[in-house]
């Protein structure tokens, strides 16, 4: 069986979803496989949150409360110290979403603007012709199909089943992900047993432990969620150190759920002859917190404009044509993300004393009361006045002077925040010229391998951050 389509996406996730979406509304014919079937795409992780600003922007059909695939929008979050001695009120502009629900939302406004779904359609191998991608061939029902495209898009997700079966000489990388490039979470639906009796909101972080709770559907539950890198094993033990810590009400666990994202940077480029990668194939997440579904819409609304510019002047969708997508991307978002996560490398060092102190003195979020909570950073980079640096440095001092601080991880935060510049000023230079991008290669790597490992020291678990 052979099909014809001008873009082929594989992957009906949140990335491959709505860049097919955009495409289709641009008029072009638009094919998403997906290997998993309609109702069960997204179940793997019930419920999640979309910054309400990036939604928005992305022109994203708006949610309403109540509905199947909205259960809140909220904008305060709470954030406690390590030593369980103070709550912090934080912007947070969030949508909180039922995953599945909202893709098959999704799904009917695809169909409408003109996109073809296919479900249960699992990629088998890449049609290469001429060393150029032309196609690819996927299996359904037992039958083979052969798809003929202008473009693959790769959305599959962390597997990146179509980039990592790339000939390795065809200009992306073609990693796979491993124990390291990845954050492993672990999410418990938990019910309170006396919900009258006082417990954690459901839009608190501890994030000394990189742990959570969260909405759920059941306004008297929540989610308990916790994300470490190197195995399952260690977010299970950070989870357990916060508990025996912890003076929680009791709970029932209803159900748990377990999933990972990356935790790397993506590929160099993301872009080869007739080929893109988007979303967790490209391990386009923010750093801060490892879920990327918004990050990547930024990604696939410059990708959407490049490809509509140029095939609508029927130019074929080669590396050079494709090109511009590497160069708006890393130029802006991915610049600062790649800035975001070297100087993390400095912060994840800090010890459970030295996180209290940085918190307490709000050196880490922008904190407040009532109408006084600042607004959240919505552009990912601190701009400080003179003042507010000299402020800063004064609380640095104070927290060396008073042993709150210790002289060897402040000299790891200056450190990585001082590769996070030059790894940005990098990115922002990212070369329009496709025969400069070998050289420019080559020092992102030496910057990079620059990036030092962070430890965390838990009672149970010693954790490496790479």
């Amino acid at each position: 069986m052979n099909e014809k389509c001008e873009i082929l996406i594989v992957g009906a996730g949140t990335a491959g979803t709505y860049l097919g979406w955009l495409l289709a509304k641009k008029g072009f014919s638009v094919v998403i496989i997906e290997k998993d079937k309609r109702e069960e795409v997204g179940k793997r992780l019930d419920v999640i949150h979309f910054e309400s600003d990036r939604v928005e922007k992305a022109g994203i059909p708006p949610f309403q409360v109540g509905a199947p695939d909205c259960i809140e929008i909220r904008d305060v979050s709470t954030v406690v110290t390590p030593d369980f001695k103070k709550e912090l009120k934080i912007r947070a502009l969030q949508t909180i979403v039922r995953l599945t629900p909202f893709l098959n939302r999704m799904y009917s406004v695809l169909e409408s603007d003109g996109v073809k779904l296919e479900f249960t359609c699992k990629f088998k191998s890449l049609i290469i012709e001429n060393n150029q991608i032309v196609g690819l061939v996927a299996e359904k029902g037992g039958k083979s199909i052969e798809y003929r495209t202008e473009l693959v898009i790769d959305a599959s997700g962390k597997a990146a089943v179509i980039r990592t079966s790339l000939p390795e000489d065809y200009g992306v990388e073609t990693f796979n992900l491993g124990p390291n490039d990845v954050m492993y979470v672990l999410l418990q639906y938990i019910k309170w047993e006396k919900p009258e009796e006082p417990h954690p909101t459901a839009n608190t972080d501890y994030n000394w432990w990189l742990l959570w709770f969260g909405p759920s559907y059941d306004p008297e539950g929540a989610i308990l969620g916790v994300g470490q890198p190197g195995s399952f094993d260690n977010a299970r033990l950070a989870r357990e150190d916060f508990l025996k810590r912890a003076d929680l009400p009791p709970y029932e666990i209803i159900k748990k759920e377990q999933g990972s994202t990356p935790y790397r940077r993506p590929p160099h480029s993301l872009v080869a002859d007739r080929f893109l990668c988007i979303g967790d194939a490209a391990a386009i997440t923010y750093p801060f917190s490892g879920h990327g579904v918004t990050a990547t819409w930024v990604l696939c609304m410059i990708a959407s404009d490049v490809i509509e510019e140029n095939l609508k002047n029927g130019k074929d969708l080669t590396r050079d044509v494709l090109w511009e997508i590497n160069v708006r991307y890393y130029r802006n978002q991915g610049a600062k993300f790649a800035s975001l996560f070297t100087q993390l490398s400095g912060v994840l060092n800090f010890n459970e004393k030295e996180w209290d102190y940085f918190l307490k003195k709000g050196l880490i979020y922008q904190t407040g009361e009532g109408e006084d909570i600042p607004e959240p950073n919505k552009e990912y980079e601190e701009e400080m006045s003179m003042g507010e640096m000299l402020n800063f440095l004064f609380k640095i001092l104070g927290g060396l002077f008073r042993r709150k601080l210790s002289f060897k991880h402040m000299k790891s935060l200056l450190q990585a925040n001082g590769l996070a510049g030059k790894i940005k000023k990098h990115y922002e230079n990212y070369p329009e010229n496709i025969k400069e991008f070998d050289d420019w290669v080559k020092k992102s790597q030496e910057l990079w391998t620059q990036k030092k490992t962070a430890v965390k020291k838990l009672p149970s678990v010693t954790i490496e951050y790479h």
